[in-house]
């Protein structure tokens, strides 16, 4: 199974630092699914839920946030967001 790594920080601290088979994010352009092997790429995010399907567990964990930035590369996710209140 390929899987992604997936940080997910905010000023505050750390919010999410794991493994993931597909991550939904919500950037400025609609919503984008990160798989593995994906392109790299740099976006924007608006306002939504980053949602973090992990390996063997069924429900993905959602993080909302009002913005933001993501960068992938080398199966490698790293969010830098402002969460919502």
């Amino acid at each position: 199974m390929n899987i992604l790594k997936a940080k997910i920080l905010e000023l505050g601290g750390e919010l999410f630092n794991g493994e993931a088979v597909q991550i939904v994010v919500p950037s400025i352009g609609g919503d984008l699914c990160l798989m593995p092997n994906h392109q790299s790429i740099i976006t924007a995010l608006r306002r939504g839920y980053i949602k973090i399907f992990r390996p063997s567990i069924e429900r993905p964990i959602a993080v909302s946030v009002a913005g933001g930035i993501c960068s992938f590369s080398s199966n490698s996710a790293i969010f830098i967001v402002e969460t919502t209140t």
